[in-house]
């Protein structure tokens, strides 16, 4: 989709974010038929996943008086939630069901 990330790299965090997307949609995306915002959520998330895989939780340093700052998993999560919801909140399956709706 025009990034620039290794193909093996991308291949690689994909197959955990394709799952997190199956999970979060309940598997209800057509794998023979995938929405291009179901495709450009995925990149958005193996971005994010491989940010987030960099800084192993730290987001800021300072030298002078040593000092480190290290963002939680729950914020971590939010951060990649908030992103499949930005991608996927108005998508539909084949049935006209939204992919993120979790009712019956």
């Amino acid at each position: 989709m025009g990034g620039t990330m290794p193909e093996a790299s991308f291949n690689k965090i994909s197959i955990d974010i394709s799952a997190y997307i199956k999970r979060n949609t309940s598997n209800r995306i057509d794998e023979n038929n995938i929405p291009d915002q179901v495709k450009f959520c995925t990149c958005a998330l193996v971005d994010k996943a491989k940010e987030l895989m960099k800084r192993n939780g730290k987001i800021s340093e300072s030298v002078g008086s040593w000092s480190v700052n290290y963002q939680g998993n729950s914020e971590d999560s939010k951060a990649m939630y908030d992103l499949l919801v930005h991608y996927l909140l108005y998508e539909k399956d084949s049935n006209g069901e939204f992919l993120l709706y979790r009712g019956n």
